[in-house]
């Protein structure tokens, strides 16, 4: 190809990605299949990975760098050095999330970016946006909604209002109930299926201390097994006391054991991490090193 520009790609995610690219060739179109017979389209030997040391050496290259809305990670670390230099040019392919630094050099040519209250960026690149996104827009969901139908749909990535309103268009269109929980939302989905799983001694003895109370039969969750031939309650015990790891074996039976226990099957010892708190302190002698038994100040 006669190149004489060196072209990069940042290592990591983007090298397991693209070798299940190389593996699943069979699931692509049929004329990149046919490609294959001569080499396998996804097999570029003109980009190389990308090392840190390059980022500020001399002369042009090009680079392929994550994520491309520069919200962090490796793109961000060397837009930080290219950004104030006329000759770089920064081109950001398709849709960028709001609030991104991608968005902000789409939405205008800014002279100067605030990363945080403390940290600017002034930006002299040049800036171009290449029409492509690999991500599905709504119809492509509603129409692999439809297809698979399934019970339930948890919507985990995207803008919150355009996610309001898909869930609105799952529930409504399609009558498949829709979540769309925000960050650390716990989201608890009903099911008929019933697993029966077994309980080893010492799981059962390291919830022999927990406390015993009374349920009554409109409680809900509880079978007919919670009660005894007069019809009075059982005595269970708390749920939130017994704590165990569940285990599914190879011939896929379910059991829950013990921390110990697993650490056992595992053929592995406990490992503790420790934290020590350190800070500087000052005195009138000067600057003192302190320990997490020290106090902060003198």
């Amino acid at each position: 190809m006669n190149l004489k520009i060196p072209i990069y790609f940042s290592a990591g995610l983007t090298i397991q990605a693209n070798m299940y690219y190389k593996m699943f060739i069979g699931w692509t179109s049929q004329k990149i299949k046919d490609t294959y017979a001569i080499r396998n389209p996804f097999d570029f030997k003109h980009v190389c990975p990308f090392d840190r040391s390059l980022i500020n050496a001399s002369g042009p290259c090009v680079l392929f760098a994550t994520p491309g809305m520069i919200s962090g990670g490796f793109s961000l670390e060397v837009f930080k050095q290219w950004a104030p230099s006329e000759k770089n040019l920064v081109t950001l392919p398709g849709y960028c999330v709001a609030g991104t630094i991608g968005h902000k050099l789409m939405s205008g040519k800014p002279t100067r970016i605030d990363l945080d209250k403390d940290t600017q960026i002034d930006v002299r690149c040049q800036i171009h946006q290449l029409s492509f996104s690999p991500h599905t827009d709504a119809k492509g969901i509603m129409d692999l909604v439809e297809f698979l139908s399934p019970k339930h749909v948890i919507l985990v990535h995207g803008e919150k209002p355009k996610m309001a309103t898909l869930k609105g268009r799952i529930q409504s269109e399609l009558g498949i109930q829709c979540y769309d929980p925000a960050n650390n939302e716990t989201v608890v989905i009903p099911t008929t299926q019933n697993v029966k799983i077994n309980a080893t001694k010492m799981f059962m003895r390291s919830c022999s201390h927990a406390d015993l109370h009374s349920v009554t039969k409109s409680a809900p969750c509880l079978s007919d097994s919670s009660f005894g031939d007069n019809g009075a309650p059982n005595l269970v015990r708390n749920e939130k006391i017994g704590e165990g790891i569940l285990v599914m074996g190879k011939n896929k039976t379910a059991k829950i054991v013990c921390e110990d226990e697993f650490l056992q099957t595992l053929h592995v010892k406990e490992h503790k991490v420790q934290f020590q708190y350190s800070h500087p302190v000052r005195s009138s002698s000067g600057l003192l090193p302190s320990n997490g038994n020290s106090p902060e100040t003198c």
